[in-house]
């Protein structure tokens, strides 16, 4: 038996499809759906907020519509939904229908993104740039803390993994080469410069409802910027409370008696992320002055708090408006420096996808180039093992080849015949 009888491998069984196309494609396919603080108030992004729980219901119909990758970010500023789909319009309507809120409300105040531009908008977000308080860093702890919901679903795939994992080291170095996030960086820091202007606040009573990772911050930047401050955390699940009470050195009072935790206290900083209002017009019965600042989305005060007089409800947009003109100057000169470091990571990024669009191909050639070997002895039988290189180690060494040459050369319709003349004059 000839290896001419064995070699019946075609061009169609080596061709690349054309590098640019099928980048663009893959890019392309990566989209983000989402709606913000620039046009929506905090009534319309509540309607459109997503918990972990209904998440999950979000991943379970994306892995039925064999979707790969789908991440949800929900946060008090913003929700945004990012997936691998074919349309835009595939991930508005995975998302709205698990949402108060219609489609076509959603579609009133969404911002749509794909390829480039979706890509542009990653890395703003996990930077701070397109956050309602420039720079504010907690975005990225609340970014990975959405992938990982998605990752423990099996709903990242390694391309979009690769895709976050670039715009997280971006962030990362904008932090540490830039004055972006100086000063006030978040929205429960922003809460605690607030009441740094309350006459005697180290006086007062502060209760903060939630003691999830949000309401956790709210508790530490608290007893570590305002000494002497008395606050106490109260959450539906009691025991979350305790643990929060005994790392920040805290009181913590059990969830059933809030409602007269809230009418002694002189602070009330709502962190909860529920759908109904958890705190109400009733629990507030005497006419001392309080201040309840509502950083929750969808906003967990009830409407009728504000109707009463000795009662001051500040929501997550005014208080960022408060702060924002306290650091928006130093921060605006700082964003032409962080843009050049996003910049260069893009770049990064779209060379590492030009290169991933081969290694399917590679491990393609290699499979058939391990076959030929398998076919040598019968086409050279003269050929002896002292004479010839160990058959794998001349497979890898035209694969390796080859792989340089994909991403040197620009006659990439040739190179699969660069592969086999490799392999075949080293036989």
């Amino acid at each position: 038996m000839t290896f001419e009888k064995h070699f019946v491998f075609t061009f169609a069984d080596f061709m690349l499809s054309d590098p640019h196309i099928m980048s663009t494609e893959i890019l392309n396919r990566f989209c983000i759906a989402g709606i913000n603080y620039h046009v929506a108030d905090t009534k319309v992004r509540g309607a459109f907020s997503v918990s972990k729980e209904a998440f999950s219901f979000v991943a379970a119909k994306a892995k039925e519509q064999n979707l790969r990758s789908v991440f949800v970010l929900s946060t008090c500023n913003r929700t945004e939904i990012y997936g691998f789909a074919e349309s835009v319009m595939h991930l508005v309507s995975l998302l709205t229908e698990f949402t108060k809120g219609s489609q076509a409300e959603f579609l009133e105040y969404a911002y749509l993104k794909s390829g480039n531009d979706a890509v542009e908008h990653l890395y703003n977000v996990a930077s701070g740039i397109d956050s309602q308080i420039l720079g504010d860093y907690e975005i990225l702890g609340q970014l990975k803390l959405a992938i990982n919901e998605s990752e423990k679903v099996g709903m990242i795939g390694p391309i979009m993994n690769r895709t976050i994992n670039f715009a997280i080291q971006a962030s990362k170095k904008v932090k540490t080469q830039t004055a972006l996030s100086s000063g006030t960086v978040s929205v429960s820091y922003a809460a605690i410069e607030l009441l740094k202007d309350v006459p005697d606040i180290n006086t007062k009573k502060v209760l903060v409802v939630g003691a999830g990772k949000f309401g956790g911050n709210v508790c530490k930047n608290l007893v570590n910027y305002i000494p002497g401050i008395q606050v106490t955390v109260a959450n539906r699940t009691n025991e979350n409370a305790r643990q929060l009470a005994e790392t920040a050195g805290i009181n913590y009072v059990e969830y059933d008696l809030m409602p007269d935790t809230v009418n002694a206290s002189d602070v009330v900083i709502v962190c909860t992320n529920a759908s109904q209002p958890t705190i109400v017009k009733e629990y507030f019965t005497g006419d001392n002055q309080k201040m309840v600042l509502d950083l929750s989305v969808p906003m967990n005060v009830h409407s009728a708090v504000r109707t009463l007089s000795n009662v001051h409800v500040i929501d997550v947009d005014e208080i960022s408006t408060t702060i924002l003109d306290k650091t928006f100057t130093k921060r605006k000169g700082e964003v032409p420096k962080a843009k050049a470091i996003l910049q260069q990571y893009k770049v990064d990024f779209y060379n590492w996808l030009n290169d991933y669009r081969y290694s399917l191909h590679i491990k393609n050639w290699k499979d058939k180039l391990q076959e030929l070997a398998e076919l040598h002895p019968g086409f050279c039988e003269m050929a002896t093992n002292n004479t010839l290189l160990n058959d794998d180690k001349k497979v890898q060494k035209a694969v390796s080849r080859l792989a340089v040459n994909l991403r040197t050369n620009q006659e990439k319709g040739c190179q699969f015949i660069n592969a086999i003349n490799d392999y075949l004059q080293m036989s």
